[in-house]
């Protein structure tokens, strides 16, 4: 980093408030040098300027030497403060210190850490679903203002409206070393959503991939940049699709096993008997299914296949399969023994 300086002149001020200005001295306590943050702008070339001044570091000075100073960045770091050396030469004298201040570095991108989707983010199509990305910025570094987030669907029919309330007016701060969520807000199409995983039951393929470009600047002064980042969805049918799906392959197990072995349960059951107990371990398999799935490291595997008991179809196939019994899965495996 070298640094070019024009001397502007002198003028009338002895008050230089923090945060605003960024305090520095020479090692002999003669001078202050103040880096004015406002006053920072990032101009063409990776080049940045700010306006920084000299004031004699005895108490009751009125008058303040300015200059215009250019940063000139070499290499590619982070935006962060950094200690800077100066040097000041006065008639007769000079003094050297050093000042912690903010430098840039346009040619560095991607300054957010964002974490890695383990699986997609589940959203329900049957209303909002709020949608929390995790960022983080690292230590020793300037914060981080995010101040716009742009959405790229995979599947735009899919959407009736994606949103976020971060926006120029409301930013999301991110201090370094710590992390913060962008809350995001998404509200499915129905139809199109449901019939785009309609038949992908495997629990780790997404049905949708939306490409965030998140807008942000380091704090103070520093330079738009945008930063993508992908964001993996499986659309949920909701309960009440859960709930179809499940009556649908409960009546269809049964009907199935009622034309196999001409009676609906074991021998000597009542008709009605069966039908509560089909409904009863149909519902049972599906809260164990969800919650093996979807809150442990477990999976749910029919016939080879690893499913997601969350989607419509698997969760009839389970159901059909439960209240089914052993007749309609023995037909099922010897009809898929004879496909292969």
């Amino acid at each position: 980093m070298s640094f070019s300086v024009r001397f502007v002149g002198f003028e009338s001020r002895a008050d230089f408030p923090q945060p605003r200005f960024v305090p520095g001295q020479t090692d002999d306590g003669t001078f202050r040098l103040y880096v004015d943050v406002d006053s920072i702008q990032q101009v063409r070339f990776n080049a940045f300027t700010f306006t920084a001044y000299v004031a004699d570091a005895k108490p009751g000075g009125q008058k303040a030497a300015q200059f215009q100073i250019t940063g000139n960045p070499t290499g590619s770091f982070r935006d962060a403060p950094v200690r800077v050396s100066f040097h000041i030469k006065d008639t007769g004298s000079s003094a050297t210190g050093v000042i912690l201040m903010p430098v840039y570095n346009a040619t560095k991108t991607d300054l957010l850490q964002v974490e890695e989707q383990k699986e997609p983010a589940y959203v329900s199509i049957s209303g909002n679903s709020p949608v929390l990305l995790r960022m983080g910025n690292v230590p020793d570094a300037l914060g981080i203002s995010v101040t716009n987030l742009a959405v790229s669907e995979g599947c735009p029919k899919c959407w009736k409206r994606i949103s976020s309330t971060v926006n120029e007016k409301n930013p999301q701060n991110i201090e370094p070393g710590s992390n913060a969520t962008l809350p995001i807000d998404l509200l499915p199409n129905t139809i199109p959503a449901l019939m785009q995983g309609a038949l992908v039951i495997k629990p780790d393929i997404p049905h949708d991939t939306l490409t965030l470009m998140v807008t942000y600047h380091t704090v103070p002064g520093g330079a738009d940049k945008k930063q993508s980042v992908p964001l993996k969805i499986r659309f949920g049918p909701g309960l009440l699709g859960l709930a179809l799906a499940l009556c649908g392959g409960i009546v269809l197990g049964l009907t199935a096993r009622y034309l196999l072995t001409g009676k609906l349960g074991k021998d000597g059951e009542k008709a009605v008997h069966a039908i509560l107990s089909a409904f009863v371990f149909a519902l049972i398999a599906e809260f164990i299914g969800v919650m093996m799935t979807a809150y442990g490291n477990s999976k749910l595997v029919l016939f080879d296949l690893d499913i997601d008991p969350r989607q419509l179809f698997p969760a009839f196939i389970l159901a059909m399969l439960v209240s089914g019994g052993s007749a309609v899965v023995g037909w099922m495996k010897g009809m898929l023994g004879k496909a292969t």
